[in-house]
């Protein structure tokens, strides 16, 4: 088998409506019911995963327009015209708090960081070329998407601290004609 090696990027980008969204996605996220995860080797203390297709919870309707709007400047940093978000939920993970290695569907995934700081566990990733395990580092507000089929997991929350997340999985489409003619 040969292998021909084509760097995808992973981009990060704060989220200029960061600081308007979120007091009140903290409030909702807070109202949530406990929906605690364990599997395997997860601990996520609420995660409204379950309804990642439901776009008309009140978290995602305040916050949708601006988001899609965000995503699309990824989109079109690649090259790309149209951006579809397929799956939209919120993860909270508390002290000792942890997410396995995993991929998602469609064809990009990430990480909206809402409730975030320095000493939160971070996102790792493995490099699908160098095969190599790389930390991201993020910061609260930033958006950081990448390839939905790269492995990745959220290393265990170490401190008595709330960290909180959206996870998207979105599709990117729509090349511009004669773009690479």
């Amino acid at each position: 088998m040969r292998q021909l090696e084509c760097k995808l990027p992973i981009l990060i980008d704060k989220f200029s409506e960061h600081s308007l969204y979120k007091t009140s996605l903290m409030s909702y996220f807070d109202k949530e019911e406990l929906m605690k995860e364990n599997f395997d080797k997860d601990n996520i203390t609420k995660v409204d995963f379950n309804r990642a297709q439901d776009f008309q919870r009140p978290w995602v309707k305040l916050i949708l327009e601006d988001l899609h709007k965000h995503f699309l400047k990824f989109a079109k940093q690649m090259g790309f015209e149209k951006c579809i978000i397929n799956d939209l939920w919120f993860q909270q993970y508390d002290n000792q708090g942890t997410h396995g290695w995993h991929v998602h569907g469609h064809n990009y995934t990430g990480v909206y960081y809402v409730n975030f700081n320095n000493d939160c566990a971070k996102t790792r990733i493995i490099d699908p070329v160098t095969q190599q395990v790389r930390d991201i580092d993020a910061e609260e507000g930033d958006v950081v998407i990448f390839p939905s089929t790269v492995v990745h997991r959220a290393l265990k929350q170490e401190i008595d601290f709330s960290k909180i997340i959206i996870s998207f999985n979105i599709s990117f489409d729509d090349v511009p004609r004669g773009k690479y003619d």
